[in-house]
């Protein structure tokens, strides 16, 4: 009698972890008095708890949140690699930075992008097991702003961040810093016409307020910057990816730093538009270059990310 409860036991774990599925749970959170929207994502390995990593997923500006889930494929991986991914939705599609241009008209600025992320994150821990040690961000365009942004004012919390087709403005550089050694992955093409590889406003970056700055740095002094910031070694390791599709007009450089207690990492996608390598043409080349096929973004991010695990 005792085996057959025995075997009856393994029977249902068995199951359990053979039908386990993924969730997509619509959810809301007041911060400031203000209702604010996001998705999480939980993996099949989640229970409530065993504590997962958590990645952010910034949409970009004029975006939201419901259609980066389909645009950036993290949760494919999310599912493999037992992640948490959490997509947080911005009031008026743009993610509120001080003094960073976001082509919205008449913006509130009241709005505290910043405390709203850090107060969802409090949730997260408290509600799903996340693991508070382990919080990483992306996102492309604003998205990846955003997170170059957040990682500045909220670097106690996060761990690390891949930003793609994204930069900071030279009027936040001087002051801009980590706490401490914080891991970067940055993805730009040499020619997004929006976010300039070698700085600048780009083409539809423009200021509504004089308050704000569309001058942004440039990618190769950004990564710099930040590798100074983590004491790593001035020079990095150039690596060339495989050119895998001739006809993209693409191809892609890695350049890989040498650091203390952190990753620094610059992907250059040579010819690359802003888009995201491997997605979709969303928009027309003339107005946002080309895709680079030689690589996925999100393969290329969980890799980075699974390394500080």
């Amino acid at each position: 009698m005792k085996s057959n409860i025995f075997f009856i036991f393994i029977f249902l774990l068995i199951s359990r972890s053979l039908f386990a599925q993924s969730q997509d749970l619509d959810k809301t959170i007041t911060v400031d008095k203000r209702v604010r929207e996001y998705m999480i994502h939980l993996p099949p390995s989640y229970n409530n708890t065993s504590k997962l990593p958590v990645i952010f997923a910034f949409h970009g500006g004029g975006g939201e949140y419901k259609k980066t889930i389909r645009y950036y494929n993290l949760n494919g991986l999310a599912d493999e690699n037992g992640f948490i991914v959490v997509y947080p939705n911005a009031i008026n599609k743009a993610w509120s930075m001080s003094g960073v241009s976001s082509r919205v008209r008449n913006a509130d600025n009241n709005v505290d992008d910043v405390k709203f992320i850090s107060t969802l994150l409090d949730n997260l821990i408290a509600e799903y097991k996340a693991d508070g040690k382990h919080v990483f961000c992306t996102g492309i365009s604003r998205g990846g702003i955003f997170s170059l942004y957040l990682v500045w004012q909220l670097s106690d919390r996060i761990k690390a961040i891949a930003p793609l087709c994204a930069s900071i403005p030279h009027a936040i550089s001087d002051a801009y810093t980590f706490n401490h050694p914080t891991s970067v992955l940055l993805i730009n093409g040499t020619e997004d016409p929006l976010i300039n590889y070698n700085g600048g406003p780009g083409k539809l970056n423009h200021r509504n307020a004089e308050s704000e700055t569309a001058i942004m740095v440039p990618t190769e002094e950004l990564v710099n910057k930040i590798a100074k910031l983590n004491n790593c070694k001035s020079t990095a390791i150039i690596t060339n990816f495989p050119d895998i599709d001739k006809s993209d007009g693409c191809t892609a450089t890695d350049y890989k730093y040498s650091c203390d207690s952190s990753l620094v990492e610059l992907i250059k996608v040579n010819n690359g538009g802003h888009t995201w390598p491997g997605g979709v043409q969303y928009l027309p080349k003339i107005l946002i270059g080309k895709v680079c096929r030689d690589f996925n973004a999100e393969e290329k991010i969980f890799e980075f990310f699974k390394k500080l695990i």
